[in-house]
């Protein structure tokens, strides 16, 4: 299944646009519907790795994505997993801090990898369930659908029993979980589940299933290695495993900074190798972690240095540095005002005059880009830009002096020192 191409309908539009203009963070899912300045970046992505993953199962990589906090890595990583879903992949996107799921403890990456995996929905407004298990279960009954139940039977017995999967117990639980999908065995059904999404199960549980080996610190990698090679091997095209750091890593101290390190190396180095087919590993920091953490260690250092930054002519530079986007910050936000006034009128604001509001769109972004420090402006922008559009679609319709647009600012934007990232929000 592929994430069709379908205009979404006005009722998820407008549902989008109204949690925009009253936080001003980009929509979850929709990302790409307002993504501006990363387009090429994420067309070059699409056909240097993630079109060779889909026919070839070849071309695994890791890429470092950089930029300020409130400076779009987030945003970048959903726009990333709608491009993903098109072209067919599963994607896992994980929120990492060093409180609940820091990268020094691939247990817990492991258990977030699992617990987020998602397979391609039909359309953005369809929201599928989670998780390695849903995503099996979703398989096996797709299968069955299309091909019955003997003929399942046997693909399980044939060959995905002899899948080359790092870790056989970790193929077994696969195998099994999927067989009692099959036969209604509820019981077995939901403790392989929690096995397979890294929640306490005791191996006497899961011994009935031919399954030796526990998730812990030694076996995590294995874990993480094997899921890949059995979303493989069963028949999607690959995997997308995004991990966003959402908080700083140099609170860590430096024992947990250099197992950071260490554990992002062997990542890079397994994403080159046969044993981690079609998967794309996307590890997204602020600019500090390159100049302040990678420096320590040389070894990580060597892997992530590049002079050139990645683009469609340098798609195997590793790193992805978000900050240095082509075109001016006024530029930048008419662009984004541009995409707002088109869902707007794909919503039912199909009144607006479009010459006009383009023009109140522009002076917007001029003053907003003179005004404000670029973390912040992106949110304030796009909270004026949809409370403006919405004003002039319910009143009256006019060509807004630089003292409208002033007065709209002081009245609805934030003060400065409220317009910084606040805790477990996203920006642009």
């Amino acid at each position: 299944m592929v994430l069709a191409e379908s205009e979404p309908s006005p009722g998820f539009v407008r549902r989008m646009l109204m949690q925009m203009g009253q936080t001003g963070q980009p929509p979850e899912r929709g990302a790409s519907l307002v993504n501006v300045g990363t387009e090429p970046i994420l067309e070059a992505l699409r056909a240097e790795y993630l079109a060779p993953i889909k026919e070839y199962g070849i071309n695994s990589a890791f890429k470092l994505v950089q930029a300020t906090f409130g400076g779009g890595k987030t945003h970048f990583l959903h726009c990333l997993r709608e491009v993903a879903w098109r072209e067919g992949l599963a994607t896992s996107l994980v929120g990492l801090s060093p409180q609940h799921c820091p990268f020094d403890d691939l247990v817990q990456v492991y258990k977030r990898l699992a617990e987020e995996l998602e397979a391609p929905p039909e359309n953005l407004e369809v929201e599928a369930d989670r998780g390695v298990d849903a995503v099996l279960r979703s398989e096996v009954e797709r299968r069955a659908a299309e091909y019955g139940e003997g003929a399942v039977h046997e693909w399980l017995r044939t060959e995905a029993e002899r899948l080359r999967v790092d870790s056989r117990s970790y193929r077994n639980a696969c195998v099994r979980y999927m067989e009692a999908v099959l036969r209604g065995d509820g019981e077995l059904e939901s403790v392989l589940a929690s096995f397979l999404r890294g929640e306490s199960v005791q191996l006497k549980e899961v011994r009935c299933a031919n399954v030796r080996e526990a998730l812990e610190p030694k076996t995590a990698f294995r874990f993480i290695l094997s899921l890949a090679q059995f979303l493989r091997g069963m028949g999607l095209p690959g995997l997308v495993a995004m991990f966003d750091e959402m908080d700083r890593q140099m609170s860590l101290t430096a024992r947990r900074r250099r197992a950071v390190a260490d554990n992002l190396r062997e990542t890079i180095d397994y994403a080159g190798q046969a044993r981690l087919p079609g998967t794309l590993f996307v590890y997204a920091v602020p600019p500090e972690f390159l100049t302040n953490i990678v420096p320590e260690y040389p070894a990580l250092e060597q892997r992530l240095r590049n002079a050139a930054r990645f683009s469609g002519i340098n798609p195997l530079a590793p790193v992805i540095d978000l900050e240095k986007l082509d075109g001016g910050l006024d530029d930048f936000l008419r662009r984004i005002g541009e995409k707002l006034l088109a869902l707007h009128r794909g919503a039912g604001g199909g009144r607006l005059d479009e010459a006009v509001q383009r023009g109140n769109i522009e002076i917007l972004a001029r003053k907003v880009a003179e005004g404000q420090l670029e973390t912040g402006s992106r949110r304030t922008f796009v909270k004026a830009a949809l409370q403006m559009l919405e004003m002039q679609a319910r009143g009256a319709q006019a060509e807004l002096a630089e003292s409208d647009i002033d007065a709209l600012l002081s009245g609805g934007a934030r003060g400065a020192g409220e317009d910084e990232k606040l805790e477990g929000e996203e920006m642009f």
